[in-house]
């Protein structure tokens, strides 16, 4: 066994230490339980999305983003929403509950308002997601 690697039953987990490209390897807990993480590397495909990638808005902003948008909501279902929107780990995890924000919104203001203001809210992910994702809806 490695001295960069613990064993534990049947699955190695990578300790912290530099792989050959220099970049860490560290362990995460939601790769532990399921969700796929993607070493930056990986997640950018070429210039354009590595210039996109320097400009990430911190995970922060965009949950009050998120909850900016249902400010005027004020029902119980919004209200689950908001919780989810403050335990998601990832800006994918936050990406992942737009179906939820249009159902929020579509419910006070109608269908259109809500698809304008999830449209309101795409550029807040620019540098987490790939490019492709991020088209109105």
């Amino acid at each position: 066994m490695d001295a960069d690697t613990r064993q534990s039953g049947a699955i190695t987990f990578p300790c912290r230490s530099q792989n050959a490209q220099g970049h860490p390897v560290t362990m995460s807990i939601s790769r532990f339980l399921g969700h796929a993480v993607l070493k930056f590397s990986d997640s950018v495909s070429d210039s354009s999305d590595s210039v996109r990638a320097n400009h990430r808005l911190p995970i922060e902003q965009i949950r009050e983003s998120l909850q900016a948008i249902l400010l005027d909501c004020k029902d119980m279902r919004t209200q689950r929403v908001i919780y989810k929107i403050n335990i998601a780990l990832t800006p994918a995890d936050l990406w992942l509950l737009r179906s939820d924000l249009h159902l929020c919104i579509a419910k006070v203001h109608g269908q259109a308002e809500a698809t304008a203001r999830l449209n309101s809210v795409i550029g807040v992910f620019e540098g987490w997601l790939p490019a492709r994702l991020l088209t109105p809806v």
